[in-house]
């Protein structure tokens, strides 16, 4: 079932200077919405941290990351402590006293991203889906 967004009802709760819209109410009167609330932001959370992503490892140095392409020109990676570590390239930077998180990407990784988009073992694009089907 899809609903609209204006659909959702938002409990007002008091503010210094009378009643207003809360970001992020307690719902403590409530401990059933309370528990749906938190079931649908861990859904959220899992959509939009780990939805979509695939396990990619690097043709060079064979760090694995996850990877999600969500357009032609836009790659999230999610590295790992063990994929850092591995990383020839990031390896040089600390190396030579340089910071790791100020370089654009490692084009080896970035290559092998490529290469498993090429392969259909990244999909070119992921598909944006709401998991509380709301969008």
């Amino acid at each position: 079932m899809t609903r609209a967004i204006d659909d959702i009802d938002t409990p007002t709760v008091s503010t210094v200077g009378g009643t207003g819209w809360a970001k992020a109410p307690d719902f403590s009167g409530d401990p059933e919405r309370a528990d749906r609330v938190h079931r649908a932001t861990a859904r959220d959370r899992d959509h939009y941290l780990r939805g979509g992503m695939t396990e990619i490892e690097c043709r060079s140095c064979h760090a694995c990351v996850m990877v999600k392409k969500t357009s032609p020109h836009h790659t999230s990676v999610q590295w790992n402590t063990a994929a850092r570590a591995r990383c020839d390239e990031l390896d040089e930077i600390r190396r030579i006293g340089g910071n790791p998180a100020m370089m654009r990407t490692c084009p080896r990784l970035s290559a092998s991203i490529d290469h498993g988009v090429a392969e259909g073992i990244i999909p070119a694009e992921s598909p944006e889906v709401d998991p509380d089907g709301y969008w």
